[in-house]
């Protein structure tokens, strides 16, 4: 009977681990391996750094202070950090592949 619970546990467990695995999904269109370089990156991007940054004004308004294209939680996408009109600076995700608007956050000071 112990045997039974335990494995009953342990099935329980593993089941509540591929169920959190798949609530973490990578959340845009490109995962690039993990040993990616940066030179490399450009390259898998399908969409421009000027479609990008067209995406990211529209998604918020204001002037961009940085731009990078990165990975970040297994996607590949560009940020932009733009300056609105009340002063605060808020971080724009666009998915490199569909250009998508992934997230925004404004900064903490």
């Amino acid at each position: 009977m112990k045997k039974l619970f335990f494995l009953l546990s342990v099935a329980a467990c593993a089941g509540l681990t591929i169920a959190a695995k798949e609530a973490v999904a990578p959340k845009g269109t490109i995962h690039p391996a993990r040993h990616t370089k940066t030179f490399d990156l450009p390259a898998l991007a399908k969409i421009s750094f000027g479609q990008a940054l067209a995406n990211a004004v529209a998604a918020e308004p204001g002037s961009v202070v940085k731009a990078e294209l990165e990975v970040e939680d297994h996607c590949l996408m560009y940020s932009f950090e733009i300056v609105g009109a009340d002063r605060r600076i808020t971080e724009v995700e666009i998915d490199a592949g569909d250009g998508a608007v992934l997230g925004k956050e404004v900064e903490k000071d």
